[in-house]
């Protein structure tokens, strides 16, 4: 039996190709391109940060296994708001041990264990700002630039009045390092006495 070809089949295939490639006018294409390259490089960011968070948490847990309890380090660290700290570091960093050690009240073993935590928050913050300020920001910020050059033209374009493609648009200000910075921050460290 011969192939009977469906009419009109091979012109929907070409839209369907058509309309994946290009699935929105052209402002919202460049909106969804800064966007993506945007998450791309939080994501890759979150994803270093908790490499090189992995022996700070590490550190953390162990401390907190050791003390039992924060108010145990009273005698340990500088003053109350070290306390608060430790806290907002658990908090964040959320560490867990698969072999936690029991509780301790040796001071000396709590000092040490909170100075080696205080040596890999202070590396880490040092790695941190290393690698924020090392990011090459020149792509980003050429889509952005983009972005903000033509947007309002193509929305203009497709929506065909100028005064509605103007409205709401911001402009996007080049991302820098201290914007990254605000957005994942570098660790506060406790102090010991």
């Amino acid at each position: 039996m011969d192939q009977v070809p469906l009419v009109g089949r091979e012109e929907n295939d070409l839209f369907k190709r058509f309309i994946s490639q290009y699935d929105g006018p052209a402002y919202v294409r460049r909106a969804r391109r800064v966007e993506d390259a945007f998450r791309a490089l939080v994501d890759h960011c979150e994803e270093k940060r908790r490499t090189m968070l992995e022996i700070a948490r590490v550190r953390l847990g162990m401390l907190r296994a050791l003390a039992g309890d924060w108010d145990t380090l009273s005698g340990v660290v500088m003053d109350a708001p070290d306390l608060k700290v430790l806290r907002r570091l658990e908090a964040a960093l959320e560490p867990a041990l698969r072999i936690p050690p029991p509780p301790t009240r040796s001071q000396r073993i709590l000092r040490r264990a909170l100075c080696e935590l205080i040596e890999s928050l202070e590396r880490f913050n040092r790695r941190w700002g290393q690698f924020l300020d090392a990011l090459d920001l020149r792509p980003i910020n050429e889509l952005r630039d983009g972005y903000n050059r033509y947007y309002v033209l193509e929305k203009e374009f497709a929506v065909r009045s100028a005064r509605v493609a103007r409205h709401g648009f911001v402009p996007l200000a080049p991302l820098t390092a201290a914007a990254l910075f605000e957005l994942l921050p570098l660790l506060p460290v406790p102090r010991s006495r």
